[in-house]
């Protein structure tokens, strides 16, 4: 949406502004990103880093945390989590703040080929390790 409203070409300046250095919108057939710059995107806008408002961060936050989707890294986590996923045939991707107890982190998970039942058993056993 955000490419129809402004373009591929400041959309693509605007992330590698972010320092989001894997990330590409030249044109609809060369979208792709990472799980690095989409947790590092959703470390930003928890920390309110983004070159937004803090009011507009905080809308889209507050629109993460409403997500209807919580098979994934919701239902993995002992804590609230804002999430946006992405779905398409195969391909389930999860990026989140998790607000754990033991301390909030950006988690960004890709798959191609799992399941939300996967990805909540990972952020189960992230929030594990992380104590």
């Amino acid at each position: 949406a955000l490419v129809k409203r402004i373009g591929h070409s400041a959309v693509q300046a605007d992330v590698k502004e972010l320092g989001m250095k894997s990330t590409n919108f030249l044109d609809a057939d060369s979208y792709k990103t990472t799980p690095n710059d989409l947790a590092q995107f959703t470390a930003m806008l928890e920390s309110r880093q983004l070159p937004i408002s803090r009011a507009s961060q905080d809308k889209l936050i507050n629109a993460m945390r409403r997500n209807v989707y919580r098979q994934g890294i919701p239902a993995g986590s002992k804590g609230p989590v804002a999430d946006k996923v992405g779905f398409l045939d195969a391909l389930l991707h999860d990026a989140a703040i998790v607000y754990s107890p033991s301390g909030t982190y950006a988690l960004a998970i890709m798959t191609d080929g799992s399941s939300w039942a996967e990805i909540a058993a990972l952020t189960r056993k992230i929030e594990e390790l992380r104590g």
